[in-house]
């Protein structure tokens, strides 16, 4: 899930964050500076500064997926990933995590992971779970394609952190979406792009949508070179502030057999 903080400046807010989490933690707080000075865990991995009141060298798989994922988007989207610094707090224990955001997001409906970025860097948070891998996955992709592109359609950038969620040693990222897709396949029920870009607000994203957005960003990928560079050059284009107007225009006109083509995909 991907929120855009509302009330303050990112950096000042992350002062906040840093200093309240802290505490929750045990860390040392400088009370001039309204930093943590000490975490149990501190780590830098690539452009993610790890903080965590637990010890995250203990779980290799974090550490690695996190050392890979940038270069996974980098070779799948053909797009650059900007080296912007991104800030991971995270929490051994739910408790502690739902205290920081009932204190700083009251407003944000619970999620076990969560990407904020307005002004400033961006930050993840997330407390250890089961999923805890996936939720990094998802949230992270969201923290590096909006350090690296001036927008993402939150339909697209939802689609796109649901589908890198799944690792890349995944055959063609099999995902929970793939059966509820394949049905409405077999069904011959085709998700609408324009609808998807009339959503403008997160709150009305739900599990439909996401399955969806999913669904469009697997088609384009894997259907064929043909598909997979409409996505791409729509990508490149954001990133070199060429606006590329709605994708599914270029849908449309550069594949305009694209229903069949999509039924096709998920009917294999």
């Amino acid at each position: 899930m991907h929120a855009d903080g509302d009330r303050l400046n990112t950096t000042n807010l992350l002062r906040l964050v840093l200093m309240f989490a802290g505490v929750l933690c045990g860390g040392v707080v400088d009370a001039q500076t309204s930093t943590a000075n000490r975490w149990p865990f501190e780590a830098q991995i690539g452009q993610f500064a790890l903080h965590s009141d637990f010890n995250v060298a203990a779980d290799p798989q974090i550490v690695a997926q996190l050392g890979s994922l940038q270069a996974d988007l980098k070779k799948t989207l053909q797009i650059e990933i900007y080296p912007e610094p991104i800030h991971l707090i995270l929490f051994e224990h739910q408790s502690n995590y739902q205290g920081y955001m009932q204190r700083y997001f009251p407003n944000v409906p619970f999620r076990r992971a969560l990407f904020i970025k307005r002004r400033g860097p961006g930050m993840v948070f997330a407390y250890k779970s089961d999923q805890m891998h996936i939720d990094l996955r998802h949230e992270t992709s969201h923290a590096l394609l909006n350090a690296s592109l001036p927008y993402v359609p939150l339909w697209l950038d939802e689609g796109l952190a649901e589908y890198f969620e799944s690792p890349p040693t995944d055959a063609a990222r099999q995902h929970i979406h793939q059966a509820s897709t394949r049905r409405k396949a077999f069904w011959r029920q085709v998700p609408s792009i324009e609808s998807l870009e009339a959503v403008g607000d997160l709150s009305a994203m739900g599990a439909t949508e996401y399955q969806e957005a999913w669904s469009w960003v697997h088609f384009l990928l894997h259907e064929s070179d043909q598909s997979r560079g409409v996505l791409i050059r729509f990508l490149q284009e954001l990133q070199a502030h060429s606006p590329p107007g709605q994708l599914s225009r270029r849908v449309a006109t550069e594949l305009p057999d694209w229903k069949s083509r999509y039924l096709a995909h998920f009917q294999r």
